[in-house]
């Protein structure tokens, strides 16, 4: 080819100094009716609105959910929060007193800062929260939630910045059992007192992994739980306090946690998933007959603790076998 002629120039010059085209965006926000979504303004949502039981906002660009956001929507059951990186956020009595509301979301807003106390009112039908991968630090109050419903699920998870799970943190919202899933936060320390007031089905700690300290009295005034795992956690110890009630114990690459508690503490205890066979040693020998454990289930214990320190694939124990057969010469 040729260079280009003289008439050819400018054409050539407009095109270098035309800015490259950009690819087109479609933007994934959607304003649900009745809401308002201003950008970084507040979320208006007033009712009521007829045959409106679900209610999806996601990738919006506000910034704050006011007090009173739902007002009227009684008839919603469920709503999610999610994908926003401009939510900061939530009010006091932001969710108050929606009769029928069974479930609530807020997940990926990791610029969302703060949610006041108050911002869960009265919602007597919730029966499922969920709080994941925000921006909080502290735990958010959901003391004012009254409800009634059996099974309620709290699920709290990969908020990196709360540390601490004070006293008194679930009393008030339910007043049936409840399923805690409060994992792969940033957890360091469970306060006395932690769970007063509830009747644990659950207690999921697993991925916590800065996790050191559960106070003594972590389980004063609780019922429960069945459950407990705290997999995955630096915790060095277990309550003193409160452990008979638990029929699970799931401790997986808990490697700070040297030493169980006594037998005795463990009343109830039908089935341990452990990590190191040395934690087997609180169950292995035989209990006195003045003490009410079954027998069978003990036997079942050190047959499952003999299997699975055998076991050549599992790398948890593997890893720790050496020290779990000299931790039984000396402990068991």
């Amino acid at each position: 080819m040729g260079q280009p002629t003289p008439a050819r120039w400018p054409l050539l010059a407009l095109l270098v100094l035309l800015p490259p085209a950009q690819p087109r965006v479609l933007s994934r926000a959607h304003c649900p009716e009745p809401c308002s979504c201003p950008p970084d303004g507040a979320l208006r949502c007033p009712g009521p609105l007829a045959g409106l039981t679900r209610l999806s906002l996601t990738y919006l660009p506000i910034k704050v959910i006011p007090s009173q956001a739902f007002r009227g929507l009684n008839e919603v059951v469920k709503i999610e929060i999610s994908q926003s990186d401009s939510l900061e956020k939530v009010e006091a009595n932001a969710f108050d007193n929606l009769l029928h509301l069974s479930e609530i979301l807020i997940q990926n807003t990791k610029n969302l800062a703060s949610i006041e106390p108050g911002a869960f009112t009265n919602l007597p039908r919730l029966k499922y929260l969920s709080i994941c991968n925000t921006g909080l630090q502290q735990l958010p109050d959901v003391t004012k939630i009254f409800s009634s419903e059996f099974n309620f699920i709290l699920e709290i998870c990969d908020n990196l910045h709360i540390t601490t799970i004070p006293g008194n943190a679930f009393q008030g919202m339910n007043n049936e059992s409840i399923t805690l899933k409060l994992y792969g936060n940033g957890f360091e320390e469970i306060q006395s007192h932690a769970f007063n007031g509830t009747t644990l089905i659950s207690l999921e700690l697993k991925e916590n992994e800065h996790l050191k300290k559960m106070h003594n009295g972590a389980f004063r005034g609780a019922t429960g739980p069945s459950i407990l795992d705290i997999s995955s956690t630096k915790l060095q110890a277990l309550p003193g306090y409160g452990l008979e009630p638990i029929q699970t114990l799931i401790a997986t690459a808990s490697y700070s946690l040297k030493k169980l508690p006594s037998r005795e503490k463990f009343t109830n205890l039908l089935d341990a998933i452990l990590t190191y066979p040395s934690h087997c040693c609180a169950f292995r020998n035989s209990p006195t007959k003045e003490q009410n454990f079954s027998f069978s289930i003990f036997e079942n214990f050190s047959k499952q603790c003999e299997s699975t320190a055998r076991k050549p694939n599992n790398e948890t124990l593997s890893k720790s076998r050496a020290y779990g057969h000299q931790q039984r010469r000396k402990d068991c």
